[in-house]
Order: structure tokens, then sequence, then C-alpha cells
């Protein structure tokens, strides 16, 4: 697993690439405002919005727009780990988040599990962003179950919210991390998976708008995202020999344990360097395919990159998936059902 080349790949100046439609990526709880301000390190060519009950953790983070929730309830001390309350806090801010969010025409929400913000303000955004008319794709990552039984149960609760309001909800597990990289610092396992999460971004992001040899359009996503039900993610990234090389590795690191041969869609994108031939991105592409089911939707894009050189890296997201943290679902996407609140809340932007 390319974990390394993540990792550098974080540290690394890249192309600029410039957008045709309107992305807003937002965060919220502290694993979001993280992964906003490491996002916002990387260059990423969208509108990064960071959200947090935790007025203290907001301050200190350096990102382009910095929102504090709830602060007249809960005085900028955060949630507490309480998610009632803060869908409460959301519900309250419902005008303000609305705003945060229109006008998209993509919006990515990103918060880790377990937590009150991430998941009980997280929902609410996403939900406020699908009613906007945009396309929403919620990453969420289950927390570590060392972390104990009480936040694992809040997660599972928010990760079946944000599948009810979201298009497609990309699903990472942090207990994974104890597999594909047992012996870094827990500051590098966490950096690698922040990376993870923009590249993710990226490559969606850049695959519609960057001419390539392959392009996808945003007409080609919203066929993959708009009934994806649940997601995960299979990266591999390096030095590979042979085609068939690569499409093991991929297959192999899956971020979530899950049963991918029943994904109804994929999105796989490719990047290599300029000696990258077409039989090559075919062949890795019928490898991934090949292992999902036949009537699958399927999308490609492959870029020639000249950091790339020597190396390949794939990135494929697999759209209705079931996963075991949920009940079995259908691709069918509902309304929330949430309670309103009548008062709105406080909601500066923190300076």
């Amino acid at each position: 697993m390319g974990w390394d080349y993540l990792i550098n790949e974080a540290l690394s100046e890249g192309p600029v690439y410039t957008n045709d439609f309107k992305v807003k990526v937002v965060g919220v709880g502290g694993g979001g405002c993280n992964s906003i301000a490491r996002l916002s390190r990387m260059g990423l060519n969208a509108e990064l919005i960071a959200v947090n009950a935790d007025e203290a953790q907001l301050r200190n983070l350096n990102v382009p727009k910095k929102v504090i929730i709830g602060k007249n309830i809960t005085h900028g001390r955060g949630l507490g780990g309480n998610v009632t309350l803060g869908e409460t806090v959301a519900r309250n801010a419902q005008d303000a988040l609305s705003r945060l969010v229109d006008g998209a025409d993509l919006v990515f929400v990103l918060a880790t599990l377990g937590g009150g913000t991430g998941g009980g303000v997280g929902p609410v955004i996403a939900e406020l962003a699908r009613e906007s008319r945009a396309l929403v794709v919620s990453i969420v990552t289950m927390p570590f179950k060392a972390e104990g039984t009480k936040r694992w149960n809040n997660a599972q609760k928010s990760l079946e919210r944000f599948r009810k309001v979201s298009n497609t909800v990309i699903v990472l597990d942090n207990n994974k991390l104890l597999e594909f990289a047992p012996h870094i610092t827990l500051q590098k396992a966490f950096m690698a998976m922040d990376v993870l999460v923009g590249d993710i971004i990226k490559n969606i992001v850049e695959t519609v708008n960057t001419p390539s040899f392959m392009n996808i359009d945003f007409s080609d996503l919203e066929v993959i995202m708009r009934k994806g039900g649940t997601s995960t993610v299979l990266y591999g990234e390096g030095e590979y020999y042979s085609a068939e090389d690569a499409v093991l590795d991929t297959l192999n690191n899956p971020l979530m344990d899950v049963d991918y041969r029943g994904a109804s869609g994929a999105l796989i994108h490719i990047t290599g360097g300029p000696n990258m031939t077409l039989r090559t991105v075919y062949k890795i592409s019928e490898g991934i395919i090949a292992n999902i089911r036949d009537d699958a939707e399927v999308k490609i894009g492959a870029r020639i990159d000249e950091r790339y050189r020597g190396k390949i890296k794939v990135t494929t997201i697999l759209t209705g998936v079931h996963t075991p943290f949920l009940p079995e679902q259908r691709n069918t996407l509902k309304t929330a059902g949430f309670g309103t609140f009548g008062v709105e809340d406080y909601l500066p932007v923190v300076e």
C-alpha cells in the first residue's frame, strides 16, 4: 500500500486546476476541520469551510473560512459528544447553514463520526445542501473501536443519517489504519487518512474539469453519485511491473470492510506518467470491473502527470455497496426526518 507516496504527495506542489462548476467542501467537527486544513495546504481549488462547536480548536486552524456553531448554547466549548445536541444547534442555525452551501453544484461534507458535531451537525448540512439541488457526497470516517461502545454506537446512528440525506456516502474506517500502517506514528497515520480524503476529492473534481486523454464530465459523475447509497474507496499506488499488479494492490486495499462484488457503480481514476499507455488503462479498468456486478454503471478517467513518471495511482469509488456498519440498505433516497427548532442559532464567522 502506497501510504508513503500518499504522504509525500501532500507535501509536494502539484498543478493548479480551474473548476468549471462550483464546488464547496465543508468539514464538520474536529476530524472534518482537520481535513479542511490539510486540503487548504494541498491547494484544492474549491471553497473550503470549517464548521465546529469548539471555538478554541477552530481558531487554531489555518483555513480560509471558519464558522462557529452553537455558541449561545455551548459557549464555544464543544458538544461533549452529544449527537442530539449537535442536531439541535444545527437546526437552530439552519438558515445560516443553508447560505453556506447555497449556489454549489457539488458539495462534499467531511466528518469523523462518533462525536456530537460531526455526527449531529454534519447530516443536517448534507440535507440542506441536497435541498439546494447540489450533488452531495459525504465522506465520513468511523472511529477506532478502542474508543468505546458509546462512541461506536453514535457513529453507526450518524452514518445512517448521513446515508439518508446524501446522494452517496463514502465510508472510511480508522481501524483499517491498524492493518495498513501498524508501525507508523499516530500523527502520520491520521495524516495518511486526511491526505486520502483530499486525494478522493481532488480526483473527483479534476477528473471532471481537467483535460486528459479520458475525460469524465459532470453528467457522468451524477450518474454514478446521484443514487449511490453507501460507497467505499479502493486505493493503490506504486511502481508496478504490470497492470495486473496494480489491480491486485488496488483490490486488496479497500478503506472499509465490504463485499464490493455487489457494487452498482464504479468511478475509476488512473494517473500515470508520460509512458502510460491506453492498454495499461484498459487492463487496470478491466481487472477492477471484473470484480463487481455485470450491470454496474462504470465511468473511467485517466490522466498523464509528469510527477507519476515510473508509477501509477489508481483510485476507485464503488457505489451501492453494503457495509457491515449498517443494516442491509437499498439505493433509495429518503428525507432525514429530523426535528426542527424555532429559534435561529447565533453563527458568527470566527476571524
